[in-house]
């Protein structure tokens, strides 16, 4: 479990990231719209992707080989952010990352409570929302002095989908019975 979570570290760091990306973008553009509406699109295309990949869902349960998938477009998806880019085009390419952010969430919670000991679910997911959390702060903390670039989440993405590919498909251990 511990790869995993420390690739929710690296996933929550992209939210962190685009936060601040936001704000240096509508300086470089001087569009102070741009520093919410960036979040805001993400947000809303993570939205729409969660109910679409609700609604279109394998039709066995979404595992590692998913999460590993998923967790690589997520990764392609900040490419095209690295390009100079007016800031409509800027929102509009946002869409792309934010709208697998829902369903790399979502199989990672289902793999995370898959391998969690027998008994261990409540704790697992308070153990993802943590790093979860810890990821948004770094990803918030050195976004600032790397001056909000777009690369800090592409990093961040790629880091977590490398992880994610490492050792999430090991068993959960057994309890012990007595």
């Amino acid at each position: 479990m511990r790869p995993l979570l420390a690739a929710l570290v690296f996933f929550g760091a992209t939210v962190g990231a685009l936060d601040v990306a936001g704000i240096a973008a509508s300086d470089h553009h001087h569009a102070a719209w741009l520093a919410g509406a960036l979040p805001a699109v993400f947000s809303a295309a993570g939205l729409l992707g969660g109910i679409l990949f609700a609604r279109y869902q394998p039709s066995t349960a979404p595992g590692p080989r998913h999460l590993i998938l998923l967790a690589a477009g997520y990764a392609t998806c900040w490419l095209p952010l690295l390009a100079p880019a007016p800031p409509l085009v800027i929102l509009a390419l946002a869409v792309l990352p934010g709208a697998l952010f829902v369903p790399v969430l979502t199989v990672a919670s289902l793999t995370l409570t898959s391998q969690a000991p027998s008994g261990t679910t409540t704790e697992a997911i308070g153990w993802l929302s943590s790093a979860m959390r810890l990821g948004l702060a770094a990803g918030t903390a050195l976004a600032g002095p790397l001056g909000g670039h777009f690369a800090l989440p592409l990093l961040a993405a790629a880091l977590c989908a490398l992880l994610f590919s490492t050792r999430t498909t090991t068993p959960a251990p057994v309890a012990a019975t007595a």
